[in-house]
């Protein structure tokens, strides 16, 4: 015996020799965790990519969609339908509604059935062996808690008013959703009017390039106006080039907003210079300020987090009060050798902390002053909600003034180019006189097709300020 212990000691002396002098290298990791890093700083890891979930698929239009004109409602529809963000909050919600589940499941008693199955071996001190005995004991077990001054109530409240604050901010990812969706419709149907009037500036530049090469053919024009038009018009071809590139960029924010590739094709109606500017508001400022206490989700949502700030202080509250319960237990005991019996347990179980280290103390202090932040949080929402309807429905209210003087300066900015060119072609005007024309009625077109869709984007904003839909959202 002695002999073994000396080998034992003298095996355990040698290995830890070894690890110590570097030999045992395998000791430093024995489960090759470094296998997979980069030998040198420098490297880049591999990673382990062909481990990881798989990336969802990106799916396009059905083929029956593919060629049809979209409306924004309908476009609305399809992205709540359609994009992950409303699916990810909606499944929050799911799970903030299951939480409440399980915070409830307190009130309900604790039943546990469990099996205890043995075979035991002894041997007396006199060195002999006692028969082996088989043993299984069967039990049922329950506990239930009497009273235990509000605390499941209270962490009942709390998980109820969590579930208002997931269904709040799931109303926000829907308006978030749409808004997002509002926006990008606006900025492609404003792009694409900008790339009409682009083609119209070019065909326009193009004229006048061809008034100044007859006339330069009849002597009646210099050849730096030649070269003056030639210019104008190549500036006017690269804008358009460069709008075709802006265009098929916003394509692709329409499509993602809607839970689509950015390579999809959308087809929707256009907007030109005389599409007409969203209708005037038929509630005050003051009125949707009103409207808004009860219908923005985002002030919801605040209103929600004080709610479960202050379940949390009755909760930490009563964590530091007594709770009693009353717990059970039944068995049936199976041993061999032995008729089996049954065997019973009830009573009470009383619980008084007495002291915790001041953890009960300190946790109520920091759901107070939780509570408190989340008051102040809740009036800084809605200082800023207020703020926000007030400075969109002034926004909205100045690019509707804005219209009529934009919509006049471009009817009267065509009529001046007529007259300029046909003043040109017999001599009464210079190049100069027609590229300026040119240049004004494009800036024309540019500020009305700007106001225009300011104006719906503007709006927007103002409904999702509000929370509630306040006017026209269609061109």
């Amino acid at each position: 015996m002695a002999m073994r212990w000396q080998w034992i000691f003298s095996s355990l002396f040698l290995l830890s020799g070894a690890a110590q002098a570097g030999i045992g290298v395998v000791f430093d990791d024995p489960f090759y965790t470094d296998s997979d890093l980069p030998q040198y700083p420098g490297q880049a890891w591999k990673g382990a990519a062909q481990q990881l979930p798989a990336l969802p698929s990106s799916q396009d239009w059905p083929a029956a969609l593919a060629d049809r004109t979209w409306t924004l409602p309908e476009l609305s529809a399809w992205a709540l339908a359609h994009n992950p963000q409303t699916a990810s909050a909606w499944e929050a919600l799911r799970a903030q509604a299951a939480a409440l589940g399980v915070a409830e499941s307190a009130w309900l008693p604790t039943v546990t059935l469990s099996t205890n199955a043995s075979r035991r071996q002894a041997v007396s001190t006199a060195g002999f062996s006692v028969p082996a005995r088989n043993i299984a004991i069967p039990s049922l077990s329950l506990s239930y808690t009497l009273w235990d001054f509000g605390l499941r109530a209270a962490k009942t409240d709390a998980a109820r008013a969590q579930e208002w604050v997931a269904g709040y901010t799931q109303n926000q990812t829907l308006q978030t959703v749409i808004f997002t969706v509002t926006q990008a419709y606006y900025q492609l149907l404003g792009d694409q009017a900008l790339l009409a009037a682009d083609a119209k500036t070019v065909a326009e530049n193009q004229k006048a390039l061809e008034a100044a090469e007859v006339l330069h053919q009849a002597g009646q024009a210099t050849i730096g106006d030649l070269y003056q038009a030639r210019a104008s018009l190549a500036s006017a071809q690269s804008t358009y080039a460069t709008q075709e590139q802006t265009v098929r960029s916003a394509e692709g924010t329409l499509s993602s907003s809607l839970g689509l590739p950015a390579s999809s094709v959308i087809h929707i109606s256009p907007l030109g210079p005389d599409s007409p500017p969203p209708s005037a508001l038929r509630s005050g400022v003051e009125t949707l300020m009103h409207a808004a206490e009860t219908a923005n989700p985002a002030l919801q949502q605040a209103r929600a987090q004080v709610a479960v700030a202050r379940a949390n202080v009755r909760s930490a509250q009563a964590q530091g009060l007594p709770s009693l319960g009353v717990t059970g237990s039944y068995g049936y005991q199976f041993q061999s050798g032995f008729q089996p019996g049954d065997t019973w347990s009830v009573g009470l179980t009383l619980t008084v902390p007495l002291f915790t280290g001041f953890n009960n103390h300190y946790a109520v202090r920091e759901a107070e002053a939780t509570a408190r932040q989340d008051a102040d949080t809740l009036a800084t929402t809605r200082n800023s909600t207020m703020a926000s309807i007030w400075q969109d429905y002034h926004g909205f209210q100045g690019d509707l003034a804005a219209y009529p003087g934009a919509s006049s300066s471009l009817a009267n900015a065509r009529k001046a180019l007529e007259v300029v060119l046909a003043q040109y072609k017999v001599g009464q005007a210079t190049i100069q006189d027609v590229l300026q024309a040119d240049s004004t009625l494009a800036q024309s077109r540019y500020t009305l097709i700007a106001n225009l869709v300011n104006s719906y984007v503007a709006l927007a904003q103002l409904s999702q300020a509000v929370g509630m839909p306040v006017g026209a959202t269609q061109p």
